[in-house]
């Protein structure tokens, strides 16, 4: 059998070096996008439907603002960079298939200034008075210090190439006299796509290497021996090239939050294969040959079993509702998949290749010291490979062949887990409770503003147009007339204009924009001269009412005429947008909707970007909720099937609740906001957690069927498992760090969650779950036959000795 394996092993190595090329090519050319906000809904909701709705209806509505200092009206560089913004690119990029250059998809549908609004305001028809002009542009165009600003608004082809389409800005701003990109004020929501791209692209090139690189320095340190940290770089390295590649080749793009999973599963393969070497040193003790095929038999069981819970946990998160941590829960679950078949089938020879097939170096040497003499070790280990062969394969999985060493050092701590195991496991549940108390009252947040440092230069931007122009966000109000109404055009402009004024009286709201903007001022007395006015004004508006619908502000759907009013918001205000969107509902609820009619005049709706992201915040609770209970459905059975009790089950199951408990809770607690990363953390880190779960269980069920005492096989079981714990851990934090340093927000904030649940569960793993199977909780593990054993401690160390190892 183990000749066979190691047969498989070879071919399984050959054929992942034959596919090296092809995943090192992936990983080279794997674009990175975002999709946008909207599509991250499911097609069902009613907030997507509506905001599509409103695409349909008046195009998009992704524009960017543009300005800088000192940009004022009569700023001569406005109209210069305008020209060169409507001037396309001559060169075809890479991303335009057209071979003809006239062919190139155009970026830019339109550009509007503040001059050219401003001088269609006061000429004819409309013969403005400038401040009034100025006052209707205010919050938009043109700020309170009379700061004005350039508006740039895409083609669908600009929209899909955001970095396209902002270097092309950047570079019409290069090409103005004493302007310069350097010099641009930029926001909008195609910027904010942008940014997060260029964040998550800068992230992948500056962090990946590092994190790898910390880690293979940590495994040499942890592992001691220069040779082991090799293979299992080399394992865990070729896991996450697998990972990276199998997003290119199904045809996916790297976006902000599937940036963390190279370095994911490149810390998940590692910690099983630095479990492997574990369990490679202990064999080294007992054998002498095949050294790489016995410790994976060994450790088959539970490493198996610890990538199927830890797959599912990542399964859990292809519950969500949104598209982007959807297809991170499907990725990472089928990457961790293919990286554990590698990792099991390959690890045989290439342990032996890497640490001399049968000669460790370092901490993997350790000999046990009644074995004094070379001569004495060689004819023992030949005794036991002599045996070993002819035994049923099932044994090559039983502790009993591979005893641990129990240091003083863990007979103390045993002894001291034992005399305080209730306290402890009391201690330990009470603060899962108060901490699932704050987890229930955890917020969560998707504006832009929050996805970078405050000092940062895209938020500085932000504050500076928010400050010298108006809010960015736009809350879109949506004034529906039925085709069977009675009231004419100006009517409808009379109800337009009341729900506008109710608008403005929101003292979040910057500015409110319509039609009426580009429309004279109506008539409010019943003058001779005001009724002539009317008059006009219901000739002007049947003669103008194309224009304003190709503007973009009047519409038809369903027989319905639709009046579009666009409220401005700020973007980095504290409340969210769902507190924003219900004070401008509140404001428009206060206009009489019937006038004594027996049905409502109108109908309003309230869509945008900004509600849409409302609604994708309050999902992310959702979908932690769900993915959090998912992967506890998901996993909990597995581990009832491992303890071989249902009790049993639940009680090994509570180390790997405390760390998303504690960490979430504590999160909420302080006052922190979850953000769209942070919510792939819990099922992820549960999936983790449940790794190292599986290896203490496992080896320590197997020291009880054996006639162990609880606390000899805890003893025994630390001994064996507690040093691989805790490099995994170790390991995978310190893999995490570089990704602290990240400018996205939502990648730290993924990096800082993952180091405290790993750092938690560790100490669940080594001090919580020890103490719950020392408890009277643990008696539910304990097999029926050895229930009438002896608990207490035992001062005698579980010691290996030539006699037992002869005798096998």
């Amino acid at each position: 059998m183990l000749e066979r394996l190691e047969r498989w092993s070879r071919w399984t190595i050959l054929f992942m070096l034959f596919l090296l090329p092809w995943a090192i090519y992936g990983v080279l050319n794997l674009p990175v996008g975002a999709a946008a906000l909207h599509k991250w809904l499911p097609t069902g909701k009613p907030e997507r439907q509506r905001y599509e709705r409103f695409l349909e209806l008046f195009g998009n509505d992704q524009f960017l603002i543009v300005s800088w200092d000192d940009c004022r009206v009569t700023d001569p560089r406005v109209a210069q960079f305008r020209d060169r913004l409507v001037q396309e690119p001559n060169q075809v990029n890479s991303q335009v298939t057209s071979e003809d250059l006239n062919e190139t998809p155009k970026l830019v549908e339109s550009v509007l200034t503040t001059s050219d609004v401003l001088a269609t305001l006061t000429a004819a028809p409309l013969n403005l008075p400038t401040n009034e002009a100025v006052k209707r542009l205010r919050g938009f165009l043109i700020g309170a210090d009379g700061t004005s600003s350039v508006v740039v608004r895409f083609t669908q082809h600009g929209i899909s190439n955001q970095k396209l389409a902002i270097a092309h800005v950047k570079k019409a701003a290069d090409e103005v006299a004493n302007l310069g990109s350097n010099s641009l004020r930029m926001a909008g929501s195609i910027y904010e796509t942008y940014a997060v791209d260029e964040a998550s692209e800068s992230s992948l090139k500056k962090l990946v290497v590092p994190s790898c690189l910390l880690g293979m320095l940590l495994s040499w340190v942890c592992l001691r021996s220069v040779r082991a940290a090799l293979a299992v770089l080399f394992i865990a390295g070729t896991g996450q090239l697998l990972a990276i590649a199998l997003v290119y080749y199904s045809g996916g793009y790297f976006s902000a939050v599937l940036i963390v999973l190279p370095t994911l599963v490149f810390m998940l393969t590692l910690s099983g294969a630095v479990h492997l070497m574990s369990y490679y040193r202990d064999v080294s003790r007992w054998h002498k040959n095949h050294l790489g095929s016995r410790a994976m038999l060994l450790g088959f069981k539970p490493s198996l079993l610890a990538s199927i819970t830890t797959s599912l946990g990542m399964a859990a998160l292809a519950t969500s509702q949104l598209a982007p941590v959807r297809e991170f829960g499907l990725y990472s679950a089928v990457a961790l998949s293919i990286a554990t078949f590698f990792m099991l089938l390959g690890f045989p020879k290439i342990a032996d290749w890497f640490c001399g097939a049968g000669k460790p170096t370092g901490k993997l040497a350790a000999i046990p010291p009644d074995m004094a003499t070379s001569e004495a070790t060689d004819k023992t280990l030949a005794e036991v490979d002599d045996v070993l062969p002819s035994v049923d394969a099932q044994n090559l999985f039983d502790a009993a062949f591979h005893p641990a060493q129990v240091s003083p050092r863990t007979e103390r701590y045993v002894a001291w887990l034992f005399k305080n195991a209730n306290a402890i496991t009391f201690i330990g549940l009470v603060l899962m409770a108060v901490s699932f108390v704050g987890f229930l009252n955890l917020k969560s947040s998707t504006k832009f503003g929050d996805m970078f440092p405050s000092k940062s230069p895209i938020v500085r931007d932000m504050a500076w147009i928010e400050e010298h122009l108006g809010p960015i966000a736009s809350v879109e109000v949506l004034v529906s007339f039925d085709a069977d109404s009675e009231l004419d055009l100006y009517q409808r402009t009379v109800w337009v204009a009341r729900v506008a004024k109710q608008i403005r009286t929101c003292k979040d709201v910057g500015g409110v924009m319509s039609a009426l903007t580009f429309l004279p001022p109506q008539p409010t007395s019943a003058s001779l001269r005001d009724v002539v006015k009317r008059s006009a004004l219901r000739k002007l508006l049947e003669k103008n009412l194309p224009v304003l619908q190709e503007a973009g502000w009047v519409g038809h759907a369903g027989g319905q005429q639709v009046w579009r009013l666009t409220a401005k918001v700020s973007s980095i205000a504290d409340e969210n947008y769902g507190v924003l969107v219900d004070r401008i509902r509140q404001a428009v609820n206060q206009v009489d909707l019937r006038a004594g009619a027996s049905k409502p005049v109108f109908t309003v709706e309230y869509t945008g970007l900004s509600p849409v992201m409302h609604e994708t915040q309050l999902m992310l609770l959702q979908d932690l909720g769900a993915s959090f209970s998912t992967a506890f459905l998901l996993i909990t059975p597995v581990m009832m099937l491992i303890a071989r009790g249902f009790w049993a089950g639940l009680l090994i199951m509570v180390p790997n609740v405390l760390p998303e408990t504690l960490v979430f809770g504590t999160m909420a607690w302080l006052g922190f906001q979850l953000d769209v990363a942070g919510i792939l953390t819990a099922s992820v880190a549960m999936g983790i957690a449940v790794n190292d779960t599986l290896h203490f269980v496992n080896w320590y069920a197997r020291r009880l069927s054996l006639g162990d005492s609880r606390s000899q096989a805890i003893a025994d079981t630390l001994s064996s498992c507690a040093s691989a714990m805790f490099y995994t851990m170790l390991i995978s934090c310190c893999s995490m760090l570089p990704f602290l340093l990240a400018e996205f927000i939502p990648t730290r904030q993924f990096a800082c969650l993952m180091i405290a649940m790993l750092s938690s569960a560790l100490l669940g793993d080594l001090v919580l779950l020890p103490a719950l199977l020392m408890s009277p909780l643990g008696l539910c593990l304990v097999p029926k036959r050895s229930a009438n054993l002896s608990s207490n401690i035992e001062t005698k160390a579980i010691q290996p000795n030539q006699n037992e190892a002869t005798k096998l």
